[in-house]
């Protein structure tokens, strides 16, 4: 990963409020002689936070955002009541009109993720957007071979021990007790439906680092960034764990997506223009909360 610079400080314009120095997380920054002084170059992790919050614009972050950067106002940009209908609008869809996404509104969700927040800041999470008919076949078909596979260990007892050693008891029970349900995947993918991608014409993963423990928070946060956006331009979504899983277990798909070896398919998505049309909220089981 490139090196973070470290951030800058404009001497004369400082008046030594500290505000920059408490809210530093990485230390970076220090109070010498009544001035922001950079004393840990090497720490900065590039939040932002010391541009952020200084009052005079003394501090210049190693990501500084460009002047025409509009600024937060006092009160947050959409308000609560507002902001909860917008989180349960959002739906699944998994149906899609034969029609493209524009190449500008999938970069547009694509910059939504990009302001996920991330583990130290990390911002590891990279990007691959699958378009057009015939690479989105090719994944399609991939990790429908890839299932055929496991769901034809399942199918045998000798199978389901080699399932068993190699997947863990639960997920190979759990494999086992989904065969009939695969049945019927296989029966209307004869028929020319498509319970994989559901016919999206756009496939949005992210990979991260394997060995970074907020790699998975990181992935499934920007992605999900990434859907509520989509939505407010009247896309739709929908989280697709069976191509993850066949991403991460299919080393040919893997290969062809470009994937690192050292890096893990955190999420997957499918993107497309919503055939249906929900005209109705739905509920969610009470939360379940331990109040300490």
């Amino acid at each position: 990963m490139t090196p973070t610079p470290a951030p800058a400080v404009v001497p004369e314009r400082c008046t030594g409020c500290g505000l920059c120095v408490r809210d530093c997380p990485s230390m970076t920054l220090a109070l010498e002689a009544g001035v922001a002084v950079v004393a840990r170059p090497d720490g900065c992790i590039a939040c932002g936070h010391c541009e952020a919050i200084c009052p005079e614009d003394a501090v210049i972050a190693p990501l500084s955002p460009p002047p025409e950067t509009p600024r937060p106002g006092e009160r947050p940009a959409v308000d609560a009541d507002r902001l909860m209908l917008l989180l349960r609008e959002r739906r699944s869809i998994r149906h899609f009109q034969k029609k493209p996404v524009p190449r500008p509104l999938l970069e547009e969700i694509v910059e939504a993720g990009r302001y996920a927040p991330t583990g130290s800041n990390s911002q590891n999470v990279r990007w691959i957007v699958v378009t057009g008919p015939q690479a989105l076949d090719h994944v399609r078909d991939a990790t429908r071979a890839f299932y055929e596979r496991v769901f034809g260990y399942a199918r045998s007892p000798v199978g389901r021990i080699g399932l068993r050693l190699w997947a863990g008891k639960r997920l190979a029970d759990s494999v086992v007790e989904r065969l009939p349900v695969v049945e019927e995947v296989a029966r209307r993918m004869a028929a020319g439906h498509d319970p994989l991608l559901f016919h999206a014409p756009a496939l949005v993963l992210v990979h991260a680092p394997a060995w970074d423990t907020c790699s998975a928070f990181n992935g499934s946060v920007a992605l999900y960034n990434a859907s509520l956006a989509a939505h407010t331009r009247g896309l739709g979504c929908c989280f697709d764990g069976f191509v993850e899983i066949a991403v991460n277990r299919h080393p040919p798909l893997r290969t062809w997506l470009g994937i690192p070896d050292d890096d893990r398919c955190q999420a997957a998505m499918a993107v497309g223009w919503p055939a249906v049309r929900y005209r109705r909220l739905v509920e969610r089981r009470p939360a379940v909360v331990r109040w300490m």
